[in-house]
């Protein structure tokens, strides 16, 4: 049932409005329509729904009292307002704090700038997409790369190495532990003696046939199958 509205003539007494009782009949039936609408049926609803980026502005309704949520101005935001709106402004960032592993922070202001350059083998670049700063650290853009703790390989060889200056090797050298020193110390095999005339001088018969006949006793990755008993030392 809707609001029914009394006619009430052009004129006062002119006939073309309703009677007496016709009007009475609409008044009646326009209390009871609103005897029928308690409590008030008037609903309000948010357009978008609660979520992590929008906030409804209506609360609850208390009888027929329709409750909104209020704005509060956070940090760095303020509003004005008029009978047909209101202005939320923001006053920008205040200061940034930026931290590094080591020493002192940094304070940015709302009007400062931060720049990230690039040490060593390290540089940063800002892709073209205007929100994205790329930072990329390569060993081989080292000039002078030197390491902070072990080098671990991982099984996987290392090429293209001129010069290696070691302190220890604990490693196979071409299938030999050169760190096994017991494998070539502890023999005395003399010294070869020259004469004046920078010759090798030998005493007997048996020297002159080593002289010309050295045996050859193979190489350490390939030894020669002879066994020789030099004793014990």
């Amino acid at each position: 049932m809707t609001i029914s509205t009394i006619n009430i003539g052009t004129i006062a007494n002119d006939g073309t409005g309703d009677d007496l009782r016709e009007a009475f009949i609409k008044v009646n039936n326009n209390f009871s329509e609103l005897a029928a609408r308690s409590p008030e049926s008037t609903t309000v609803t948010n357009r978008l729904s609660d979520s992590s980026t929008v906030k409804g502005l209506f609360y609850q309704k208390s009888g027929v009292d329709l409750q909104f949520k209020s704005l509060e101005a956070g940090s760095n935001i303020s509003f004005t307002a008029n009978n047909d709106k209101i202005t939320i402004t923001s006053s920008g960032i205040v200061s940034i704090l930026v931290f590094g592993d080591t020493g002192p922070h940094l304070t940015i202001n709302s009007t400062g700038m931060l720049e990230v350059f690039g040490s060593g083998g390290t540089t940063t670049r800002a892709l073209s997409n205007g929100t994205t700063l790329e930072i990329e650290s390569l060993l081989e853009n080292e000039t002078t790369p030197t390491l902070g703790a072990t080098l671990i390989g991982d099984n996987n060889d290392i090429v293209g190495i001129d010069t290696i200056q070691a302190t220890n090797v604990n490693s196979l050298v071409k299938g030999i532990d050169i760190a096994d020193r017991n494998s070539f110390i502890g023999f005395d095999l003399g010294t070869i003696q020259l004469d004046a005339n920078n010759n090798e001088n030998v005493a007997n018969l048996l020297d002159l046939y080593f002289d010309l006949n050295p045996i050859d006793q193979g190489s350490f990755t390939s030894p020669n199958a002879t066994i020789f008993d030099f004793g014990s030392i």
